[in-house]
């Protein structure tokens, strides 16, 4: 499925899919704050002294195939340089758009549904 529009917000990304439907991922710029919560989500002990490329690599091996893991709504990569990449995807998509909304001061309807509030969401981040 295609993307008819999108935006990006700080760490935020949001799509609005041709079907109307609405995506929104956050892709962290504190990944190592992001990898302790899946830490924490997953009872995972961990080393403070780790770095994020320790880190990231011990998840993705716990979780995943030493590449990449998915937990929960975390997805957790390791990228052909050894940095560490780490996005979330949202189960409650109108509860991500007010994330945002409220971080960019976007002043919401109550009335609107989730289509209705991700396009206007999109529209108003790209100037429109």
């Amino acid at each position: 499925m295609n993307v008819k529009k999108s935006a990006i917000s700080g760490e935020y990304l949001l799509g609005v899919m041709e079907n109307n439907s609405v995506v929104v991922y956050r892709v962290y710029d504190n990944t190592k704050g992001a990898l302790r919560e899946v830490a924490e989500q997953e009872n995972f002990e961990f080393d403070t002294n780790w770095n994020t490329r320790q880190f990231g690599a011990k998840i993705c091996k716990q979780f995943g195939d030493g590449k990449q893991a998915s937990v929960g709504c975390y997805n957790i990569r390791v990228q052909d340089s050894g940095s560490i990449e780490v996005w979330r995807t949202y189960d409650n998509t109108k509860a991500a758009l007010r994330e945002v909304a409220e971080k960019v001061g976007f002043e919401v309807d109550p009335k609107w549904n989730t289509q209705q509030f991700g396009s206007k969401l999109v529209d108003f981040l790209n100037g429109k």
